[in-house]
């Protein structure tokens, strides 16, 4: 009796583990199932921040990107307007001064072209139509009369050579000169091709850049006011008054020195 009761008390024992057993792989089941739940879950909302934030990152690389190149044209810019100085220092300085000189002659010689050359064709023209009226012969005879003195041998037919004749036909008025003259004629003559363009330019219009270059800046002075308006004419007239003088002493001096030479070579003239 006693043994029976212990058997069925074993079996009840056994089926209570059993439940308990089934009880733990249930609960085991079901917290796997919930853990893969959750783990899907926590994937799908990693999946959807992921997402968020590369469409985020997206839309604000579009403005970074346009900011880095608005920054890049800004720094392309801010160079570009430094002086070319301070990049390369005075090998710059020297090119840029260096072109500069041919440039500014360049200008220059436009205004010429559009100025003066047209000017002195016309000048020309019209002083060998002068010559041409007058007659050669009686020009030649005037040259013969004031080679007899001094004073006007070196005053007044060097004048009267370049005026007519211009440079560099003015030199054959030398030969209405003796020729122990010619020597003391030709310096004359020879420097006063230059002071004669100030009023006359079609004399020594091949040289017109000495009188030019000075007409340019007096010109540029009267405009600022610092002298007064028409003064490049005035000194254009003292120009050629001390010109005048000039070629008067070195044709006395030349003269001179010729006379010497000639004594001392033992050769007449």
């Amino acid at each position: 009796m006693a043994l029976m009761s212990l058997m069925a008390h074993g079996a009840d024992l056994a089926v209570h583990g059993a439940q308990l057993g089934q009880m733990a792989v249930d609960a085991v089941v079901h917290s796997t199932a919930h853990a893969a739940t959750a783990t899907a879950d926590q994937g799908h909302h990693g999946l959807l921040v992921l997402v968020q934030d590369s469409g985020s990152a997206a839309t604000t690389a579009a403005p970074d990107a346009a900011a880095t190149a608005e920054s890049y044209a800004d720094k392309v810019k801010a160079l570009s307007a430094h002086p070319q100085e301070e990049q390369l220092g005075w090998l710059t300085l020297i090119g840029k001064h260096f072109i500069g000189m041919f440039q500014k002659g360049g200008e220059v010689f436009v205004g010429f072209v559009t100025g003066i050359i047209p000017t002195l064709v016309v000048l020309m023209t019209a002083f060998y139509a002068v010559t041409g009226m007058i007659g050669e012969e009686r020009v030649h005879g005037v040259a013969r009369s004031a080679g007899k003195y001094a004073i006007t041998r070196y005053t007044v037919l060097p004048v009267i050579a370049v005026f007519f004749l211009t440079n560099p036909m003015a030199y054959t008025f030398g030969t209405f000169l003796e020729e122990k003259h010619k020597p003391a004629f030709y310096d004359s003559a020879v420097s006063f091709v230059h002071p004669i363009l100030g009023l006359f330019p079609h004399a020594n219009p091949g040289e017109y850049f000495v009188w030019g270059g000075v007409l340019v800046a007096i010109l540029e002075l009267e405009k600022r006011g610092v002298v007064p308006e028409g003064y490049h004419i005035t000194l254009a007239m003292f120009y050629f008054a001390v010109g005048l003088v000039v070629i008067l002493l070195k044709g006395i001096v030349t003269e001179k020195i010729t006379q010497i030479m000639v004594r001392r070579e033992g050769v007449e003239l």
